[in-house]
C-alpha cells in the first residue's frame, strides 16, 4: 500500500474523504494508508473533525508556523514515519524545497494556479476572465506533483466541470467540493495501482493575450477576497 501522510491548513474535508475511501468497502482499501496528518493551525476544524473519525491522536501532528523553522519542524516528522508521498490537502504554507527534494508530494487544486491563487478566489478569477474573453471554459479540478513554484507541477488526474449559469463563486465552491474530493481519491487509485500518465498543468489561457487577462482576473480575485475572508 503507498504510506502517505496529508497536510492540512482547513477544515479537512478532503482529508476526511480519503480516510472514508481508505475503510473497508471504499475504492482505496487495500491501496493507500494515511499514516499521519499535519496540521498548520491550531485553529482548524479538521483536526477535531479527524479525531473523532477514530483516527489516532498521536499520528495527528500540529506545526507551529511562526517557529521559522518550517524545515525541520515537517522533516522530523516525515523521517518519523518515511511516507511514500505528502499529500496538501488545502495546505497553505509554501513548502520548502529541501522537503520536496527529500520525499513526493501531491497537491489539491482547482481553476487557475499560481501567486494569489487559494479558497473561492481560484474561481471568481476564472469566471472574470471567461466574461473578460467573452467565452465559457470549463474549469479544471485536479490533483498534481509538487515542485518548489506554487502550483507548477505535472498532473496526475484532472476533471473539466462547468461552471452553471448565474452560480455565485462561492456556490460553484460548495458544488465542486464533492468533484475535489473525487479528483484526488482517483489520482490515489491510479498512483498506487500504477495506471496513471503525468500530464501538463491544465492551462485556459490559450495565448500570450489571454494570459494577460488571466492575471488582471487573478488580480481582481485577489482584491476581492482579501486573506481574512478565506478559510
Amino acid at each position: 500500500m503507498l504510506r502517505n501522510i496529508n497536510l492540512i491548513s482547513g477544515n479537512g474535508s478532503t482529508n476526511l474523504a480519503i480516510i472514508q475511501a481508505e475503510s473497508p468497502g471504499g475504492k482505496l482499501h487495500g491501496l493507500v494508508e494515511t499514516v499521519a496528518m499535519i496540521f498548520s493551525d491550531s485553529e482548524s476544524g479538521g483536526i477535531e473533525k479527524t479525531k473523532n473519525k477514530g483516527f489516532p491522536a498521536d499520528d495527528i501532528w500540529l506545526i507551529d508556523k511562526n517557529k521559522g523553522n518550517l524545515v525541520n519542524q515537517l522533516l522530523k516528522i516525515l523521517d518519523r514515519y518515511k511516507p511514500d508521498y505528502f499529500h496538501q490537502l488545502g495546505w497553505m504554507p509554501l513548502t520548502p524545497s529541501e522537503v520536496i527534494e527529500r520525499y513526493n508530494g501531491l497537491n489539491q487544486h482547482l481553476g487557475p494556479g499560481g501567486k494569489w491563487m487559494y479558497g473561492v478566489r481560484r474561481i471568481y478569477a476564472h469566471m472574470q476572465f471567461c466574461e473578460m474573453i467573452g467565452e465559457k471554459r470549463p474549469i479544471p479540478v485536479f490533483c498534481q506533483k509538487v515542485v518548489p513554484k506554487y502550483d507548477e507541477g505535472e498532473v496526475v488526474y484532472v476533471r473539466y466541470k462547468n461552471i452553471l449559469p448565474d452560480e455565485t463563486p462561492e456556490e460553484a465552491a460548495e458544488r465542486l467540493l464533492s468533484i475535489e474530493h473525487q479528483v484526488q481519491i482517483e489520482a490515489l487509485r491510479r498512483l498506487a495501482t500504477k495506471s496513471y500518465k503525468l500530464q501538463p498543468i491544465p492551462q485556459i489561457a490559450l495565448n500570450p493575450e489571454e494570459e494577460k487577462l488571466l492575471f488582471e482576473a487573478k488580480k481582481e480575485a485577489r482584491d476581492k477576497y482579501p486573506p481574512k475572508n478565506q478559510n
